[in-house]
């Protein structure tokens, strides 16, 4: 994730939606600087790379849990602190 990044941030927002109907998954990643929110032209590539870790995720879940989320929001503060949090529908 912080690999799409160039420039300092002050947090990185990942939001994923799964789409049931074609069985994949969509996302986007923006930069919080300054409290202004930006979708980096760096991060172009971000959506394909995450769909199969995604989908394994929500397989998981789904197995240990019996939810299935619709979406999920990781935000990555820059001092490293990480959150999620899971939307079930």
């Amino acid at each position: 994730m912080i690999d799409q990044i160039e420039g300092p941030f002050e947090s990185i927002v990942c939001e994923y939606e799964y789409l049931e109907r074609y069985s994949t998954v969509s996302s986007s990643i923006s930069v919080i600087l300054h409290g202004t929110q930006k979708y980096p032209e760096t991060a172009a590539g971000f959506a394909t790379d995450n769909v199969e870790l995604c989908m394994k995720l929500r397989e998981l879940m789904r197995f240990h849990t019996g939810g299935e989320w619709g979406s999920f929001t990781l935000s990555l503060a820059a001092s490293g602190e990480a959150k999620t949090e899971f939307y079930y529908s």
